[in-house]
């Protein structure tokens, strides 16, 4: 999904002859902390809440403080994850999208941007995760592929980030079946360290056992 997709053109941009007045008012309207400026549809920048409680009377226009805008902005044709460093670095729930030529396409929301990383990390799919502490050099993805596959599980999605002041690296699987004890039991075979499950470890037959041995014990 590119940032465009996912833009919101219902969300109201400012001009620089609004007053601070009616920015506040749009932003507690639409609970934001920012809203884009834009002129002859070419976008100027953020103007931030914050900025504009400073000041005592509100009835001044947006270009008195134009020199407090802030740059963010994600172009329309990257991918939507493009956005996640731009909400970060300028702490705003607001990201617009632009083009190559600066024109105002939109703006993504932190709620919407939200749902799609959790739609692209799998998190709303049935089945388990599985999270691996791998060192670098012996993370070997078709290894982990077959012993997934040799399950019967499907891999939904992968995720590596480096884990902190190490060269190992913490990958997240997700599949598309909860049972996974024959799958642990593989890594714990290959001498994979798992760090979290989530999902059924134990398979049907094994909790029937259970059940009968307890029933068992229960008529002695």
């Amino acid at each position: 999904m590119t940032s465009q997709q996912l833009a919101d053109r219902n969300l109201p941009a400012l001009s620089l002859n609004d007053t601070m007045h009616r920015a506040l008012n749009l932003m507690q309207e639409h609970t934001c902390t920012h809203l884009p400026i834009v002129e002859d549809n070419k976008y100027k920048g953020l103007i931030e809440k914050n900025v504009l409680l400073n000041y005592e009377d509100t009835d001044l226009l947006i270009r008195e403080v134009s020199d407090e805008l802030k740059p963010a902005a994600v172009n329309g044709s990257s991918h939507f994850l493009k956005a996640v460093p731009i909400a970060r670095l300028f702490h705003t729930n607001v990201i617009p999208v632009i083009n190559e030529e600066s024109e105002y396409l939109g703006s993504i929301m932190y709620f919407d941007l939200i749902n799609a990383l959790g739609n692209f990390s799998g998190a709303g799919e049935y089945g388990a995760l599985i999270v691996l502490a791998i060192p670098q050099p012996k993370l070997v993805f078709s290894e982990l592929n077959t012993i997934m596959e040799s399950d019967g599980a499907t891999i939904l999605h992968y995720n590596v980030s480096p884990i902190a002041a190490s060269s190992v690296m913490e990958v997240t699987i997700g599949l598309d079946k909860k049972e996974i004890s024959t799958i642990i039991a593989s890594l714990e075979r290959y001498n994979y360290k798992i760090l979290f499950t989530s999902g059924d470890d134990l398979i049907e037959s094994q909790l029937e056992d259970n059940y009968n041995n307890l029933m068992n014990y229960l008529d002695i």
